[in-house]
């Protein structure tokens, strides 16, 4: 039995960015994180959107991410107060500031997997085409451990809305 493009790309590097599994099996990113092993990702409607991104304001400094393929953005700070206006949760801080369209986002989900030896926490929101509109990574302090209450915090979250 001949092994997927996807399972090739997880055999020859399994804890590549899953971007780059995606690039390298040329599927979309959803699909890389439906193929991630038991426990690795946890995934709840879109519909969630803006539950989880106030609960996430609770979390004190995360590491938010855009990756376009071509650009990486990172932006380490608080998730800012947001409020819904026009089809869009308008997130109103500093650095952090933008608009996320709603409708957009038809998934979440919660991976918690290993990246350069260590495991990471981090929650994503996926487009209705696969693509991961923006990551929400957990903090860390100068010895690489999470910062005070963020995994309790993410994994309880995790699982209330897991359970809906």
């Amino acid at each position: 039995m001949t092994a997927t493009p996807l399972a090739t790309a997880f055999a020859e590097k399994p804890m590549a960015p899953l971007e780059e599994i995606a690039a390298t099996a040329g599927v979309t990113v959803a699909e890389v994180l439906r193929a991630l092993p038991d426990g690795e990702a946890v995934c709840i409607a879109g519909s969630h959107f803006v539950e989880v991104m106030q609960a996430m304001r609770d979390w004190g400094e995360v590491t938010t991410i855009v990756n376009t393929g071509d650009v990486v953005l990172e932006v380490k700070a608080p998730i800012p107060d947001g409020s819904v206006a026009r089809g869009y949760y308008n997130l109103s801080g500093k650095p952090l500031h933008g608009h996320l369209k709603l409708e957009a986002c038809e998934t979440i989900a919660f991976v918690s997997r290993e990246m350069f030896g260590r495991l990471g926490h981090s929650v994503q929101f996926y487009s209705h085409a696969g693509n991961c509109m923006f990551k929400v990574y957990l903090g860390r302090d100068e010895a690489r451990n999470f910062l005070p209450g963020q995994e309790a915090a993410f994994t309880a979250l995790r699982a209330r809305l897991s359970a809906a």
